[in-house]
């Protein structure tokens, strides 16, 4: 094993551990209320966007669901990741947003089978961790990262709560650097350009 895949396996259990504990600490209320649509400042990462990529979360992630009735509200087609096995490989298929086109899938909930694949034009992304120099550190099974090597000109976006921000994570050289971050508390650009949201 690598150094770098050592240290990326060590700091995926520590963020995780501290992704869950600080959810679990937040009132359910404050979860569905704090990411209600994205920043201004993302805007022109989406604006041309017709096809926006969200994800279920599951606990400790990010809640998309605020995220996704905004994007409709604004005309946008919304995608969400599907796979047929936990190997992979992932792809995005159509949401209509409700619930009737929803199925379990081997991750959790995704969209039924028979909805139409697309690829997204920007891609909102879930996170284990993340650093100021825009890298990813995901839940390590590369689904992402083979999706966004194979589709580089769509945007990526993290989203994530601050208590994930490390001070280094370790990169390969097939990792891709996030387009932006949005926490909670901020958004990040590249250049390490931080703004509030």
């Amino acid at each position: 094993m690598t150094a770098v895949i050592s240290q990326k396996r060590e700091l995926r259990r520590s963020m995780r551990t501290g992704r869950l504990a600080h959810w679990q600490a937040l009132p359910e209320s404050h979860r569905a209320l704090v990411f209600g649509r994205p920043p201004r400042m993302i805007l022109p990462l989406i604006e041309r966007a017709e096809t926006i990529g969200l994800y279920h979360a599951v606990p400790g992630e990010v809640p998309t669901d605020r995220y996704a009735a905004h994007m409709l509200d604004m005309g946008k087609m919304i995608a969400l990741p599907w796979t047929r096995s936990h190997e992979g490989p992932m792809t995005f298929r159509l949401w209509t947003g409700s619930e009737a086109t929803l199925e379990r899938g081997p991750w959790g909930i995704q969209p039924h089978a028979a909805m139409p694949e697309v690829i997204p034009d920007a891609l909102f992304m879930p996170l284990v961790a993340f650093d100021s120099a825009l890298n990813r550190l995901g839940q390590g099974g590369a689904h992402y990262d083979g999706w966004c090597a194979a589709h580089p000109r769509t945007r990526r976006i993290g989203l994530a709560w601050t208590v994930q921000q490390a001070d280094h994570v370790p990169a390969e050289p097939h990792d891709m650097p996030l387009d932006a971050v949005i926490t909670e508390q901020q958004v990040l650009l590249p250049q390490n350009e931080r703004m509030l949201p």
